[in-house]
Protein backbone atom coordinates (compact mmCIF):
# COMPACT_ATOMS: atom_id res chain seq x y z
CA UNK A 1 0.00 0.00 0.00
CA UNK A 2 1.13 3.65 -0.51
CA UNK A 3 2.79 4.89 2.32
CA UNK A 4 0.66 7.78 4.30
CA UNK A 5 1.09 11.62 2.45
CA UNK A 6 3.52 13.61 3.81
CA UNK A 7 4.79 17.43 3.83
CA UNK A 8 3.71 18.68 0.02
CA UNK A 9 1.77 15.64 -0.48
CA UNK A 10 0.07 16.19 2.52
CA UNK A 11 -1.23 19.72 1.73
CA UNK A 12 -2.04 18.38 -2.04
CA UNK A 13 -4.15 15.66 -0.78
CA UNK A 14 -6.42 18.09 0.75
CA UNK A 15 -6.38 20.24 -2.13
CA UNK A 16 -5.70 18.31 -5.17
CA UNK A 17 -8.80 18.47 -7.09
CA UNK A 18 -9.28 22.38 -6.48
CA UNK A 19 -5.59 22.27 -8.01
CA UNK A 20 -6.32 20.23 -11.25
CA UNK A 21 -9.55 21.78 -11.81
CA UNK A 22 -7.39 25.26 -12.09
CA UNK A 23 -4.92 23.49 -14.50
CA UNK A 24 -7.58 22.07 -16.50
CA UNK A 25 -9.29 25.48 -17.00
CA UNK A 26 -6.37 27.26 -17.60
CA UNK A 27 -5.42 25.15 -20.12
CA UNK A 28 -8.84 24.84 -22.24
CA UNK A 29 -8.35 28.99 -22.08
CA UNK A 30 -4.56 28.52 -23.58
CA UNK A 31 -5.75 25.86 -26.30
CA UNK A 32 -9.04 27.75 -27.32
CA UNK A 33 -7.64 31.30 -27.50
CA UNK A 34 -4.76 29.18 -29.88
CA UNK A 35 -7.02 27.41 -31.84
CA UNK A 36 -9.81 30.65 -32.25
CA UNK A 37 -6.36 32.87 -33.31
CA UNK A 38 -5.73 30.42 -35.80
CA UNK A 39 -8.95 30.70 -37.15
CA UNK A 40 -9.59 34.56 -36.86
CA UNK A 41 -6.20 34.21 -39.41
CA UNK A 42 -8.16 32.13 -41.53
CA UNK A 43 -6.37 28.55 -40.47
CA UNK A 44 -7.72 25.88 -38.91
CA UNK A 45 -9.82 24.83 -41.45
CA UNK A 46 -8.53 22.16 -43.71
CA UNK A 47 -10.13 18.74 -42.04
CA UNK A 48 -12.31 21.15 -39.74
CA UNK A 49 -14.36 21.65 -43.42
CA UNK A 50 -14.30 18.44 -44.14
CA UNK A 51 -16.36 17.19 -40.83
CA UNK A 52 -18.20 20.22 -40.51
CA UNK A 53 -19.56 20.08 -44.50
CA UNK A 54 -20.09 16.39 -43.97
CA UNK A 55 -22.22 17.92 -41.33
CA UNK A 56 -24.24 20.02 -42.94
CA UNK A 57 -24.59 17.12 -45.94
CA UNK A 58 -25.97 14.50 -43.88
CA UNK A 59 -29.56 14.25 -44.03
CA UNK A 60 -30.06 11.06 -43.14
CA UNK A 61 -31.95 9.51 -46.19
CA UNK A 62 -29.46 9.23 -48.94
CA UNK A 63 -26.90 11.23 -47.70
CA UNK A 64 -24.34 9.97 -44.49
CA UNK A 65 -21.12 12.50 -44.15
CA UNK A 66 -20.91 13.14 -47.64
CA UNK A 67 -18.53 15.69 -48.86
CA UNK A 68 -18.03 16.38 -52.77
CA UNK A 69 -14.05 16.50 -51.87
CA UNK A 70 -13.88 12.46 -51.72
CA UNK A 71 -16.37 12.40 -54.18
CA UNK A 72 -14.09 13.46 -56.68
CA UNK A 73 -10.87 12.90 -55.16
CA UNK A 74 -11.36 9.19 -54.31
CA UNK A 75 -14.59 8.31 -55.69
CA UNK A 76 -16.71 8.11 -51.90
CA UNK A 77 -20.15 8.79 -51.19
CA UNK A 78 -19.03 9.31 -47.44
CA UNK A 79 -16.55 10.11 -45.13
CA UNK A 80 -17.27 6.35 -43.38
CA UNK A 81 -15.27 4.86 -46.11
CA UNK A 82 -12.47 7.19 -46.12
CA UNK A 83 -11.91 6.15 -42.33
CA UNK A 84 -15.00 4.07 -41.08
CA UNK A 85 -15.90 6.86 -38.38
CA UNK A 86 -19.91 6.45 -38.17
CA UNK A 87 -19.67 7.75 -33.97
CA UNK A 88 -18.78 11.17 -36.01
CA UNK A 89 -22.15 11.86 -36.59
CA UNK A 90 -23.03 12.74 -32.49
CA UNK A 91 -21.57 15.90 -33.57
CA UNK A 92 -24.30 16.91 -35.84
CA UNK A 93 -26.65 18.42 -33.65
CA UNK A 94 -23.98 20.64 -32.28
CA UNK A 95 -22.66 21.60 -36.02
CA UNK A 96 -26.33 22.68 -36.97
CA UNK A 97 -26.91 24.43 -33.82
CA UNK A 98 -23.59 26.22 -33.55
CA UNK A 99 -21.98 26.47 -36.62
CA UNK A 100 -18.58 24.57 -37.95
CA UNK A 101 -16.24 26.52 -35.42
CA UNK A 102 -18.05 24.52 -32.21
CA UNK A 103 -15.56 21.74 -33.75
CA UNK A 104 -13.08 23.69 -32.61
CA UNK A 105 -14.53 24.08 -28.97
CA UNK A 106 -15.15 19.88 -29.18
CA UNK A 107 -11.27 19.13 -29.74
CA UNK A 108 -9.64 21.82 -27.67
CA UNK A 109 -11.79 20.16 -24.76
CA UNK A 110 -11.59 16.35 -25.19
CA UNK A 111 -8.26 16.38 -23.16
CA UNK A 112 -9.89 18.44 -20.31
CA UNK A 113 -12.72 15.82 -20.31
CA UNK A 114 -10.56 12.59 -20.80
CA UNK A 115 -8.59 13.99 -18.04
CA UNK A 116 -11.15 14.31 -15.24
CA UNK A 117 -11.58 10.75 -16.06
CA UNK A 118 -8.18 10.28 -15.45
CA UNK A 119 -8.49 12.16 -12.12
CA UNK A 120 -11.36 9.64 -11.35
CA UNK A 121 -9.43 6.62 -12.29
CA UNK A 122 -6.75 7.78 -10.04
CA UNK A 123 -8.76 8.14 -7.29
CA UNK A 124 -10.29 4.84 -7.74
CA UNK A 125 -6.96 3.05 -7.93
CA UNK A 126 -5.78 5.11 -4.65
CA UNK A 127 -3.24 7.24 -6.12
CA UNK A 128 -2.44 10.32 -3.79
CA UNK A 129 -3.83 13.87 -4.64
CA UNK A 130 -0.12 15.05 -5.62
CA UNK A 131 0.41 12.43 -7.73
CA UNK A 132 -3.32 12.60 -9.37
CA UNK A 133 -1.78 16.14 -10.04
CA UNK A 134 1.27 14.50 -11.52
CA UNK A 135 -0.16 12.44 -14.25
CA UNK A 136 -2.76 15.06 -15.06
CA UNK A 137 -0.27 17.90 -16.25
CA UNK A 138 2.02 14.99 -18.00
CA UNK A 139 -0.93 13.91 -20.24
CA UNK A 140 -2.34 17.57 -20.41
CA UNK A 141 1.43 19.23 -20.80
CA UNK A 142 2.74 16.75 -23.10
CA UNK A 143 4.02 18.16 -26.24
CA UNK A 144 2.09 15.27 -28.26
CA UNK A 145 -1.49 16.10 -26.26
CA UNK A 146 -0.93 19.93 -27.29
CA UNK A 147 0.41 20.08 -30.85
CA UNK A 148 -2.43 17.51 -31.94
CA UNK A 149 -5.06 19.44 -29.30
CA UNK A 150 -4.14 23.25 -31.37
CA UNK A 151 -4.03 21.04 -34.76
CA UNK A 152 -2.48 24.19 -36.75
CA UNK A 153 -4.37 24.61 -39.93
CA UNK A 154 -6.58 21.16 -39.96
CA UNK A 155 -8.50 22.79 -36.82
CA UNK A 156 -10.60 19.79 -36.23
CA UNK A 157 -10.00 15.94 -36.60
CA UNK A 158 -12.75 12.84 -35.50
CA UNK A 159 -9.56 11.43 -34.30
CA UNK A 160 -10.08 13.78 -30.65
CA UNK A 161 -13.36 11.59 -29.94
CA UNK A 162 -11.65 8.71 -28.84
CA UNK A 163 -10.71 10.90 -25.72
CA UNK A 164 -13.96 11.90 -25.70
CA UNK A 165 -15.62 8.21 -25.53
CA UNK A 166 -12.28 6.37 -24.74
CA UNK A 167 -11.68 8.31 -21.29
CA UNK A 168 -14.63 7.09 -19.51
CA UNK A 169 -14.54 3.83 -21.38
CA UNK A 170 -11.38 2.68 -19.24
CA UNK A 171 -12.97 4.37 -16.42
CA UNK A 172 -15.99 1.94 -16.26
CA UNK A 173 -14.02 -0.93 -17.35
CA UNK A 174 -11.56 -0.03 -14.50
CA UNK A 175 -14.81 0.66 -11.86
CA UNK A 176 -16.56 -2.83 -13.51
CA UNK A 177 -19.46 -0.79 -14.84
CA UNK A 178 -19.89 -3.08 -17.94
CA UNK A 179 -23.06 -2.31 -19.27
CA UNK A 180 -21.93 1.32 -19.60
CA UNK A 181 -18.36 0.16 -20.93
CA UNK A 182 -20.51 -2.00 -23.55
CA UNK A 183 -22.05 1.06 -24.75
CA UNK A 184 -18.83 3.36 -24.55
CA UNK A 185 -17.05 0.45 -26.56
CA UNK A 186 -19.51 0.78 -29.15
CA UNK A 187 -18.79 4.17 -29.74
CA UNK A 188 -15.28 3.75 -29.17
CA UNK A 189 -14.77 1.30 -32.00
CA UNK A 190 -16.70 3.32 -34.62
CA UNK A 191 -14.57 6.40 -34.07
CA UNK A 192 -11.85 4.98 -36.63
CA UNK A 193 -10.40 1.56 -37.02
CA UNK A 194 -7.27 2.13 -35.13
CA UNK A 195 -9.86 1.88 -31.88
CA UNK A 196 -9.54 -1.97 -32.34
CA UNK A 197 -5.83 -1.58 -31.92
CA UNK A 198 -6.00 0.03 -28.21
CA UNK A 199 -8.80 -3.21 -27.76
CA UNK A 200 -5.90 -5.34 -29.24
CA UNK A 201 -3.33 -4.20 -26.75
CA UNK A 202 -5.93 -3.91 -24.17
CA UNK A 203 -6.63 -7.55 -23.89
CA UNK A 204 -2.92 -8.20 -24.74
CA UNK A 205 -2.10 -6.76 -21.46
CA UNK A 206 -4.74 -8.62 -19.15
CA UNK A 207 -3.54 -11.96 -20.73
CA UNK A 208 0.38 -11.57 -20.45
CA UNK A 209 0.26 -9.21 -17.26
CA UNK A 210 -2.97 -8.81 -15.75
CA UNK A 211 -4.15 -5.17 -16.20
CA UNK A 212 -7.39 -4.15 -14.42
CA UNK A 213 -9.29 -3.26 -17.70
CA UNK A 214 -10.76 -6.83 -17.68
CA UNK A 215 -11.67 -8.98 -14.82
CA UNK A 216 -11.49 -12.18 -16.75
CA UNK A 217 -10.89 -14.10 -19.85
CA UNK A 218 -14.38 -13.93 -21.23
CA UNK A 219 -14.72 -10.15 -21.26
CA UNK A 220 -11.27 -9.91 -22.99
CA UNK A 221 -12.93 -12.26 -26.03
CA UNK A 222 -16.06 -10.63 -26.16
CA UNK A 223 -14.63 -7.33 -26.40
CA UNK A 224 -11.74 -8.34 -29.16
CA UNK A 225 -14.91 -10.49 -31.46
CA UNK A 226 -16.75 -7.29 -30.83
CA UNK A 227 -13.87 -5.34 -32.06
CA UNK A 228 -12.81 -7.75 -34.47
CA UNK A 229 -16.92 -7.39 -35.94
CA UNK A 230 -16.29 -3.57 -36.19
CA UNK A 231 -13.46 -3.86 -37.98
CA UNK A 232 -14.53 -5.76 -40.39
CA UNK A 233 -17.99 -4.14 -41.00
CA UNK A 234 -15.54 -1.25 -41.33
CA UNK A 235 -13.14 -1.89 -43.99
CA UNK A 236 -14.53 -4.73 -45.95
CA UNK A 237 -18.74 -5.01 -45.30
CA UNK A 238 -19.73 -1.58 -45.64
CA UNK A 239 -17.75 -0.64 -48.13
CA UNK A 240 -18.64 -4.01 -50.29
CA UNK A 241 -22.12 -2.96 -50.52
CA UNK A 242 -21.59 0.63 -51.06
CA UNK A 243 -19.32 -0.96 -53.99
CA UNK A 244 -16.52 1.42 -53.10
CA UNK A 245 -12.87 0.34 -51.09
CA UNK A 246 -11.96 1.50 -47.72
CA UNK A 247 -9.29 4.22 -49.13
CA UNK A 248 -6.84 4.62 -46.28
CA UNK A 249 -7.29 0.84 -45.40
CA UNK A 250 -6.32 -0.13 -48.81
CA UNK A 251 -3.02 1.38 -48.72
CA UNK A 252 -2.26 0.12 -45.64
CA UNK A 253 -0.42 -2.98 -47.58
CA UNK A 254 1.84 -0.70 -49.45
CA UNK A 255 2.52 1.42 -46.62
CA UNK A 256 3.73 -2.01 -44.60
CA UNK A 257 5.17 -3.53 -47.09
CA UNK A 258 7.29 -0.76 -48.58
CA UNK A 259 8.41 -0.22 -44.90
CA UNK A 260 11.96 0.07 -44.28
CA UNK A 261 11.01 -2.00 -40.61
CA UNK A 262 11.33 -4.80 -42.36
CA UNK A 263 14.74 -4.56 -43.76
CA UNK A 264 15.51 -4.16 -40.02
CA UNK A 265 16.43 -0.56 -41.20
CA UNK A 266 15.28 1.52 -37.58
CA UNK A 267 17.20 4.80 -38.62
CA UNK A 268 14.35 6.59 -39.75
CA UNK A 269 12.21 5.79 -36.84
CA UNK A 270 10.60 9.38 -35.20
CA UNK A 271 12.85 10.12 -32.61
CA UNK A 272 9.40 11.40 -31.03
CA UNK A 273 8.86 8.27 -29.89
CA UNK A 274 11.41 8.15 -26.89
CA UNK A 275 10.85 11.12 -26.27
CA UNK A 276 7.03 9.84 -25.83
CA UNK A 277 7.94 7.49 -23.42
CA UNK A 278 10.47 9.72 -21.16
CA UNK A 279 7.28 12.03 -20.99
CA UNK A 280 5.29 9.19 -19.54
CA UNK A 281 8.06 7.04 -17.84
CA UNK A 282 6.08 5.64 -14.84
CA UNK A 283 4.06 3.57 -17.56
CA UNK A 284 7.10 1.54 -17.90
CA UNK A 285 6.03 -0.15 -14.29
CA UNK A 286 2.61 -0.75 -15.14
CA UNK A 287 4.08 -2.69 -18.02
CA UNK A 288 -0.29 -4.09 -18.56
CA UNK A 289 -1.81 -1.13 -18.87
CA UNK A 290 1.26 0.14 -21.24
CA UNK A 291 0.34 -2.57 -24.08
CA UNK A 292 -2.98 -0.89 -24.81
CA UNK A 293 -0.37 1.35 -26.85
CA UNK A 294 1.55 -0.78 -28.69
CA UNK A 295 -0.58 -2.44 -31.30
CA UNK A 296 -1.53 1.27 -32.17
CA UNK A 297 2.29 2.50 -31.96
CA UNK A 298 3.91 -0.51 -34.09
CA UNK A 299 1.47 0.16 -36.72
CA UNK A 300 2.36 3.90 -36.79
CA UNK A 301 6.27 3.19 -36.32
CA UNK A 302 6.18 0.56 -39.27
CA UNK A 303 4.22 2.98 -41.69
CA UNK A 304 6.64 5.88 -41.10
CA UNK A 305 3.73 7.74 -39.06
CA UNK A 306 4.98 10.71 -36.40
CA UNK A 307 3.18 10.73 -33.25
CA UNK A 308 3.32 14.33 -33.75
CA UNK A 309 -0.44 14.02 -35.10
CA UNK A 310 -3.62 13.62 -34.65
CA UNK A 311 -2.83 9.85 -33.10
CA UNK A 312 -0.62 11.80 -30.62
CA UNK A 313 -4.00 12.56 -28.32
CA UNK A 314 -5.02 8.90 -27.52
CA UNK A 315 -1.47 7.53 -27.55
CA UNK A 316 -0.90 10.25 -24.77
CA UNK A 317 -3.71 9.41 -22.33
CA UNK A 318 -3.00 5.78 -22.71
CA UNK A 319 0.20 6.38 -21.34
CA UNK A 320 -0.89 9.05 -18.93
CA UNK A 321 -3.25 5.95 -17.46
CA UNK A 322 -0.64 3.12 -17.67
CA UNK A 323 1.32 5.99 -15.34
CA UNK A 324 -1.39 6.01 -12.92
CA UNK A 325 -0.83 2.97 -12.42
CA UNK A 326 2.67 2.66 -12.75
CA UNK A 327 2.96 5.62 -9.89
CA UNK A 328 0.72 3.56 -7.38
CA UNK A 329 3.44 0.96 -7.96
CA UNK A 330 6.33 2.97 -7.26
CA UNK A 331 4.96 4.94 -4.20
CA UNK A 332 3.90 1.21 -2.54
CA UNK A 333 7.76 0.05 -3.02
CA UNK A 334 9.35 3.12 -1.54
CA UNK A 335 10.87 2.07 1.68
CA UNK A 336 10.23 5.52 3.52
CA UNK A 337 9.45 8.96 3.93
CA UNK A 338 12.67 10.37 2.66
CA UNK A 339 12.60 7.92 -0.27
CA UNK A 340 8.47 9.51 -1.18
CA UNK A 341 10.33 13.25 -0.85
CA UNK A 342 12.52 12.90 -3.38
CA UNK A 343 10.32 10.93 -5.50
CA UNK A 344 7.96 14.54 -5.40
CA UNK A 345 10.82 16.70 -5.98
CA UNK A 346 12.07 14.66 -9.01
CA UNK A 347 7.77 15.06 -9.86
CA UNK A 348 7.70 18.25 -8.99
CA UNK A 349 10.66 18.84 -11.55
CA UNK A 350 9.13 17.04 -14.25
CA UNK A 351 6.22 18.91 -14.03
CA UNK A 352 7.92 22.23 -14.52
CA UNK A 353 10.07 21.59 -17.09
CA UNK A 354 6.98 19.78 -19.25
CA UNK A 355 4.63 22.83 -18.61
CA UNK A 356 6.67 24.86 -19.47
CA UNK A 357 8.72 24.01 -22.54
CA UNK A 358 5.56 22.52 -23.74
CA UNK A 359 3.88 25.95 -23.40
CA UNK A 360 6.31 27.84 -25.24
CA UNK A 361 6.41 25.42 -28.29
CA UNK A 362 3.19 24.74 -28.97
CA UNK A 363 2.52 29.31 -28.29
CA UNK A 364 5.72 29.34 -30.76
CA UNK A 365 4.85 27.52 -33.33
CA UNK A 366 1.32 28.82 -33.38
CA UNK A 367 2.58 32.22 -34.11
CA UNK A 368 4.85 30.99 -36.95
CA UNK A 369 2.05 29.41 -38.61
CA UNK A 370 -0.04 32.20 -38.67
CA UNK A 371 3.16 34.42 -39.69
CA UNK A 372 3.51 31.77 -42.60
CA UNK A 373 0.34 31.30 -43.82
CA UNK A 374 -2.21 33.64 -41.98
CA UNK A 375 -4.79 35.63 -44.14
CA UNK A 376 -7.93 36.97 -42.76
CA UNK A 377 -10.40 37.05 -44.99
CA UNK A 378 -13.36 40.26 -44.04
CA UNK A 379 -16.70 39.25 -43.74
CA UNK A 380 -17.97 41.55 -46.48
CA UNK A 381 -15.23 39.90 -48.62
CA UNK A 382 -16.75 36.76 -48.05
CA UNK A 383 -20.13 38.00 -48.40
CA UNK A 384 -19.75 39.04 -51.89
CA UNK A 385 -17.77 36.26 -53.29
CA UNK A 386 -20.56 34.64 -51.90
CA UNK A 387 -23.03 36.00 -53.88
CA UNK A 388 -20.96 35.94 -56.88
CA UNK A 389 -21.59 32.11 -57.31
CA UNK A 390 -24.19 29.85 -57.63
CA UNK A 391 -24.35 27.68 -54.35
CA UNK A 392 -25.79 24.65 -55.97
CA UNK A 393 -22.61 23.92 -57.81
CA UNK A 394 -19.17 22.84 -57.17
CA UNK A 395 -17.04 25.45 -55.92
CA UNK A 396 -13.38 25.33 -55.25
CA UNK A 397 -12.78 27.42 -52.64
CA UNK A 398 -9.16 28.13 -51.23
CA UNK A 399 -8.74 27.14 -47.58
CA UNK A 400 -8.96 30.64 -45.74
CA UNK A 401 -12.11 31.31 -47.25
CA UNK A 402 -13.61 28.55 -46.19
CA UNK A 403 -15.49 30.25 -43.31
CA UNK A 404 -17.73 31.44 -46.04
CA UNK A 405 -18.58 28.29 -47.74
CA UNK A 406 -18.94 25.73 -45.37
CA UNK A 407 -22.25 25.02 -45.89
CA UNK A 408 -22.54 24.50 -49.52
CA UNK A 409 -23.66 20.91 -50.40
CA UNK A 410 -20.39 20.81 -53.57
CA UNK A 411 -17.60 22.42 -51.67
CA UNK A 412 -14.55 21.40 -53.30
CA UNK A 413 -11.20 21.96 -51.83
CA UNK A 414 -8.27 23.70 -53.62
CA UNK A 415 -6.29 21.29 -55.25
CA UNK A 416 -6.39 21.14 -58.97
CA UNK A 417 -8.00 18.01 -58.89
CA UNK A 418 -11.24 19.53 -57.29
CA UNK A 419 -10.67 23.09 -59.28
CA UNK A 420 -11.37 21.40 -62.45
CA UNK A 421 -14.25 19.75 -61.61
CA UNK A 422 -15.92 23.24 -60.34
CA UNK A 423 -18.38 25.43 -62.06
CA UNK A 424 -16.74 27.91 -59.61
CA UNK A 425 -13.14 28.64 -58.52
CA UNK A 426 -12.27 30.82 -55.29
CA UNK A 427 -9.02 31.91 -55.54
CA UNK A 428 -6.27 33.97 -53.25
CA UNK A 429 -4.72 37.40 -53.39
CA UNK A 430 -2.20 36.25 -51.00
CA UNK A 431 1.17 37.46 -52.63
CA UNK A 432 3.07 34.61 -51.04
CA UNK A 433 0.93 31.32 -50.71
CA UNK A 434 2.06 29.12 -48.13
CA UNK A 435 -0.02 26.52 -48.32
CA UNK A 436 0.72 24.27 -51.40
CA UNK A 437 -3.02 23.39 -52.54
CA UNK A 438 -3.64 27.37 -52.52
CA UNK A 439 -0.55 27.58 -54.51
CA UNK A 440 -1.83 25.46 -57.01
CA UNK A 441 -4.89 25.85 -57.31
CA UNK A 442 -3.94 29.95 -58.56
CA UNK A 443 -1.32 28.07 -60.99
CA UNK A 444 -3.70 26.10 -62.04
CA UNK A 445 -6.13 29.13 -62.72
CA UNK A 446 -3.40 30.89 -64.22
CA UNK A 447 -3.32 27.97 -66.85
CA UNK A 448 -6.69 28.27 -67.97
CA UNK A 449 -7.81 32.09 -67.25
CA UNK A 450 -8.86 32.18 -71.05
CA UNK A 451 -11.70 29.77 -70.28
CA UNK A 452 -12.71 32.06 -67.29
CA UNK A 453 -14.97 34.43 -66.70
CA UNK A 454 -14.00 36.98 -63.92
CA UNK A 455 -17.01 37.83 -61.43
CA UNK A 456 -14.80 39.60 -58.69
CA UNK A 457 -11.79 40.40 -57.47
CA UNK A 458 -10.94 42.47 -54.30
CA UNK A 459 -7.84 42.41 -52.46
CA UNK A 460 -8.48 39.34 -50.59
CA UNK A 461 -9.65 37.23 -53.49
CA UNK A 462 -10.98 36.52 -57.08
CA UNK A 463 -14.05 34.66 -58.14
CA UNK A 464 -13.99 32.69 -61.44
CA UNK A 465 -16.64 30.80 -63.85
CA UNK A 466 -15.33 27.78 -65.70
CA UNK A 467 -18.55 28.08 -67.81
CA UNK A 468 -17.96 25.18 -70.28
CA UNK A 469 -18.09 22.85 -66.80
CA UNK A 470 -21.45 21.81 -65.78
CA UNK A 471 -22.89 22.99 -62.50
CA UNK A 472 -22.30 19.67 -60.93
CA UNK A 473 -20.12 17.74 -63.39
CA UNK A 474 -20.16 13.69 -62.39
CA UNK A 475 -17.52 12.62 -60.68
CA UNK A 476 -14.69 10.40 -61.60
CA UNK A 477 -12.15 8.84 -58.99
CA UNK A 478 -8.83 9.36 -59.76
CA UNK A 479 -7.17 8.83 -56.32
CA UNK A 480 -5.79 12.03 -55.23
CA UNK A 481 -7.56 14.44 -52.85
Amino acid sequence: MPMTPTGISQIMERRADAAVYFILAGWALLILFLKFRLAHAGLATDDLYNYANALYNTNFRDKWLYVARYEVGRGLPSLVFDHWQPTTLVLWPIVRLFGPHSLLVVQALAPVWANLFLLKTGRQVGLGGFDRLFVVVICLFSPYMMLATMDSIEGFHATSLLLIFGAPLAWAAISRRWILALVLLVFFLNVRENAALYIIGAGLGYWMFRNTYFDGHRRVVAALVLAAMVFFIGIKGAPLLAGVQNFHFGKVGHALGSSPIFHFDLSGIDKDWAAYLIGLWPAVLAPGALMTILPEAVVLIVADKTIVNWYGMSLVYAGALAATFGLVRLRAWLPNRAANLTLSSALVLHMGLLAGTSVHNVVGKNAFIIEQAGFEIPASSLAAARAAIDPACRVSVFFQAMKGFGDLPYLQYPHPTQAKWSRFIVVSKRPELYLLHNRLQRRYVETIKDELTLHLEDGYLSVYEHRSTPCVKPPESDGRS
